[in-house]
């Protein structure tokens, strides 16, 4: 590569970084063919509890024609389940389409976890056609809605399921309705398939009959009323270690006993460190009870059948007492309100001391492939105005400063903030075509030499049009030192591409309209301020940008108005770009008048 291309490399390395706010590659983790593993003890004689049996074929249908069978699979492939019960079907403002806005990117379009950005997530997104629901609450393992529900208005800590509880109640039973039409028309091609494979042809009444026998929700596990007391929880203290526990989760509960376990399909899985409090449910205790007692299908979590209430309850409050009720909380992904406060004229860099007199607020962020050591990034964001132009200050946690991408296996820090205007926010991932974003990117990426001198045996092209024939590629001819280059031979920074920039932490102004459309305002110039410094530990940096920009597609605010808000950290030093990164759900900024 040679040096008159380096800035460009660098540049499309940041480019890529970009991705989405939301979704993009991180890359594919390796996956050893290890059998599913669950606990010891106890809970290994009740692992197979609690999973949803498959549905069946009757013996006696099995001498009909193979040719009539084909015929009526043939019929009814592709046909949608059609949702039993009172409900009626959803709209086009509810239903199918608040799935496809919110959460087809993920989950699919069928419902089968193969959205656009399912490879690059981890936990992978769930498939709603096997109904390998992990959260259920009775005794057949099927969920009822109001498990859909919760996982709906909580979301899934430690995973890149996110809290949908700002959707107005009716439109998240609405997406209810969506997942178990998809489990509905898993079960049906489940059926047919079957039937086909023993050359069966069923009727549309006996098709339904087994399709609503695999997804109707037995009893609600009941839980009893058993108080936590210093004895309980030593009791369940004892449990935890002969019953099985401790060989998975840890002496310590610090999830770093058995490593190499698997899913149902044959994923990396791994125990959970229970002294953080990342629960993917409740963290109450009839929640945490019924998932002891059940298991959580598709999972290596078993079930523990054998355990009476009493011991079922001690272990709970043992696991309870491992993490604080606080801790628990602050895994939850939740909106907060920044207030832009107006000033009379904004603070000028991270380090400017009117930044002590405005509140920071502190904004939950999650990693979208999940590190099980990854300490809380303490994300803080601040914001003010004066009228004409918008700054906001981000602070989090970094242990080391990554500000040279010079190298491939070199990635430098980097944050984004993303904005929209509107009342129907699109997929926090890029928004959508009919709900477009405005992206502010900063990135460290300021290598502290030249890049032949991080490369020194590097070879160079040779450009007829700017030096005379040469007898040699290398980088030792005359004239090939960066610093020398024409910028016909740097057409990134002739285009003034910030990222290109030899200046340190460029601002860069982008747009997206979805998934996949990340791209630079052209042309690109200076629209976002940036300015950052990292001390003991701890990134700050301002992003500052006017409100009122002349281009009519630009993102516009004043003074009173409201703007929704996300934001995106990618830490260098663990190789994160693209998708693996940490982010929040949309916030609200609200600009003081």
């Amino acid at each position: 590569m040679p040096p008159e291309d380096s800035m460009q490399r660098r540049c499309w390395q940041a480019l890529a970084l970009l991705g989405a706010i939301v979704v993009a590659a991180w890359g594919v983790q390796c996956r050893p063919p290890q059998p599913q593993m669950g606990g010891q003890g106890e809970h290994a004689e009740g692992q197979s509890q609690g999973q949803p049996a498959s549905p069946r074929v009757s013996p006696d249908r099995q001498a009909r024609t193979r040719h009539g069978v084909r015929r009526q699979v043939a019929a009814k492939r592709g046909k949608r389940a059609q949702p039993s019960g009172g409900k009626s079907a959803p709209t086009p403002q509810t239903g199918a389409a608040l799935y496809a806005r919110h959460c087809a990117a993920c989950h699919g379009e069928r419902g089968d976890g193969q959205g656009i950005a399912a490879a690059f997530l981890y936990p992978k997104p769930r498939d709603f056609r096997t109904g390998r629901f992990r959260l259920v609450s009775t005794v057949n393992a099927i969920p009822t809605r109001q498990d859909l529900l919760s996982v709906l208005q909580r979301g899934m800590p430690g995973s890149a399921m996110l809290p949908w509880n700002h959707l107005p109640p009716a439109e998240l039973e609405a997406l209810v309705d969506e997942v178990l039409n998809f489990r509905r028309q898993g079960v049906r091609d489940l059926v047919l398939s079957v039937a086909a494979e023993n050359e069966e042809e069923l009727s549309e009444e006996e098709i339904a009959a087994e399709v609503a026998s695999a997804t109707a929700p037995g009893e609600v596990l009941p839980v009893p009323d058993v108080p936590a007391t210093p004895a309980a929880v030593a009791r369940g203290a004892e449990l935890y270690r002969s019953k099985g526990c401790a060989s998975c989760h840890g002496e310590q509960g610090k999830g770093d006993g058995q490593q190499k376990m698997v899913d149902s399909e044959g994923l990396p899985s791994r125990p959970r460190d229970l002294t953080r409090g990342i629960y993917k449910g409740l963290p109450e205790f009839a929640d945490v009870f019924r998932r002891m007692r059940l298991g959580m299908p598709g999972s290596p979590m078993p079930a523990s059948p054998l355990l009476d209430d009493q011991q079922l309850s001690d272990l709970v409050h043992f696991v309870l007492s491992l993490s604080t009720a606080e801790v628990r909380q602050a895994a939850v992904l939740r909106r907060e309100t920044i207030t832009a406060q107006r000033l009379r004229k904004i603070p000028a860099g991270p380090e400017d001391p009117a930044w002590n007199k405005i509140p920071a607020v502190a904004v939950p962020v999650v990693a979208l492939w999940w590190y099980y050591d990854r300490p809380d990034a303490e994300l803080r964001v601040q914001a003010a105005h004066d009228g004409r132009r918008l700054a906001l200050r981000l602070s989090w946690r970094d242990d080391t400063p990554d500000t040279g991408a010079a190298r491939h296996e070199h990635f430098a820090d980097a944050a984004a903030v993303q904005l929209y205007r509107g009342t129907q926010e699109p997929f926090v991932g890029m928004g959508a075509r009919d709900g477009p974003t405005e992206v502010w990117l900063w990135s460290a990426d300021a290598p502290a030499e030249p890049i032949e001198g991080t490369n020194p045996r590097m070879v160079v092209d040779i450009y007829p049009l700017t030096e005379a024939a040469v007898s040699t590629p290398e980088y030792e001819r005359p004239g090939t030192a960066e610093e020398a280059q024409h910028l016909l031979g740097l057409p990134a920074r002739a285009a003034g591409n910030p990222l290109a920039s030899p200046s340190r932490g460029a601002g860069s102004p982008l747009q997206a309209a979805g998934p996949g459309t990340l791209a630079f305002y052209l042309p690109a110039g200076r629209e976002v301020e940036a300015a950052a410094v990292w001390s003991e530990g701890t990134w700050a940096v301002t992003l500052a940008r006017r409100l009122q920009d002349p281009d009519p597609q630009r993102l516009r605010l004043a003074a009173g108005e409201r703007a929704s808000l996300a934001i995106a950290l990618w830490d260098g030093a663990r190789n994160e770009r693209d998708g693996q990164k940490q982010i929040s759900i949309w916030q609200d900024l609200v600009l003081e008048p």
